[in-house]
């Protein structure tokens, strides 16, 4: 019982807001830094293809079909998940990653929850994300959520044999 009260005290202990200036310069680092460590990418040749992106974002004007939110911990940013608009009928989750100091406090859960509301509120058709076979963590979650893998691509990229996974889900 008292695991479960430490468990429910770590979830009220985090945030969940709307990105402001200067986050996804540290969702950049914080991918970087964790994907180098745990998974080994080289991220001289990651941090290229996470970058450009995230500027598109922030030069785009109208980004009403979009979003970006962070999980903040005592004013420490602790995670991160995105909507991209990619169409009017669908969009893209990306930049999703919890901090292994905020594993297991049901994060990875209420990002997932807020985005796919996101995505019902805007009214998409569809959401697609592209991940990695090695994010275990992340994949469970796509899966309870009803996402399926429709697509497979193996190659080497950022330093290693990696088996890039498409997932979809209808809305």
């Amino acid at each position: 019982m008292e695991k479960s009260k430490d468990r429910n005290d770590c979830i009220k202990a985090l945030m969940i807001r709307e990105y402001k200036p200067g986050d996804l310069g540290y969702i950049d680092y914080m991918h970087c830094k964790l994907y180098e460590k745990e998974y080994g990418f080289d991220v001289s040749e990651f941090e290229p293809y996470v970058l450009p992106a995230m500027g598109k974002f922030l030069e785009t004007k109208d980004r009403s079909g979009s979003m970006v939110w962070v999980a903040e911990d005592k004013g420490v940013i602790v995670g991160s998940i995105a909507i991209i608009q990619n169409s009017e009928k669908d969009a893209q989750l990306r930049w999703f990653i919890v901090d292994p100091s905020a594993r297991g406090t049901g994060l990875g859960n209420a990002f997932i929850r807020t985005a796919l509301d996101f995505c019902r509120k805007k009214n998409y058709d569809s959401v697609f994300l592209w991940t990695v076979k090695t994010l275990d963590a992340a994949r469970h979650l796509y899966g309870k959520y009803g996402f399926e893998i429709t697509e497979y691509v193996s190659r080497f990229l950022w330093g290693i044999d990696l088996v890039e996974e498409r997932w979809e889900l209808q809305l």
